[in-house]
């Protein structure tokens, strides 16, 4: 069992969504009320990087599905809201996949929800994208902001949902800002590297950031 093999998987995973998200305007989703959505928009990109979607397994096909993109070279995989075997799908994506050869996945690793469950739920958005991450980034947005936007509204019913600059900052590996509090120094080196990446002033990103906040 290579435990640096997740690491890859981690990095993979975020390079995938931080290169889509720099390649147009419109940032990767995180979760549907249809798959097709990821076959078909935003047309800009998939006229150009089409992926395919298909079941994990032959009996997963309403709970485990998986999205690969030939031309970028990426991988995903999305799982229904009620899934409750998640890990154990992801386990067997990581073996079908990655050739993952362990029969179970370090605690030290959460297969996380990119967007939150509870959420979607309320959202009526059945479909979530799912990532490996550190566990101790994912429980800090989980008990952060996750948990603050879950709580305050639950904006448009089966609105497709987008990766928010918070949430990029999870996919970064980097911990949840807290409420009420100022953004730590180490924010403007974060805001300096997606600036590079998707060609946004570090400003708008703080200022995208703060904005969020207010909300949880």
């Amino acid at each position: 069992m290579s435990v640096p093999l997740l690491h890859r998987v981690h990095r993979a995973e975020r390079a995938a969504l931080l290169v889509e998200g720099g390649l147009t305007a419109v940032q990767p989703y995180v979760a549907l009320s249809d798959l097709e959505d990821l076959r078909a928009t935003p047309s800009v990109l998939r006229s150009r990087h089409p992926v395919t979607v298909r079941p994990l397994t032959a009996r997963t096909a309403r709970r485990a599905m998986v999205q690969h993109c030939p031309s970028l070279g990426s991988t995903f995989l999305w799982c229904h809201v009620d899934n409750d075997r998640y890990r154990a799908h992801y386990l067997r994506f990581l073996q079908q996949h990655h050739g993952w050869t362990g029969t179970s996945i370090p605690r030290s690793w959460h297969v996380d929800h990119v967007f939150n469950r509870a959420r979607a739920r309320r959202l009526q958005l059945p479909w979530i994208r799912m990532m490996l991450l550190p566990a101790p980034v994912n429980t800090s947005h989980g008990a952060g902001y996750e948990k603050g936007r879950t709580g305050n509204g639950i904006g448009r019913v089966g609105r497709q949902r987008k990766v928010d600059e918070v949430t990029l900052m999870k996919i970064c590996g980097r911990f949840s800002p807290k409420k009420h509090a100022p953004l730590p120094q180490s924010f403007a080196s974060y805001a300096a590297f997606i600036e590079r990446r998707h060609h946004l002033p570090a400003g708008s990103v703080e200022q995208n950031v703060r904005d969020l906040m207010r909300l949880t």
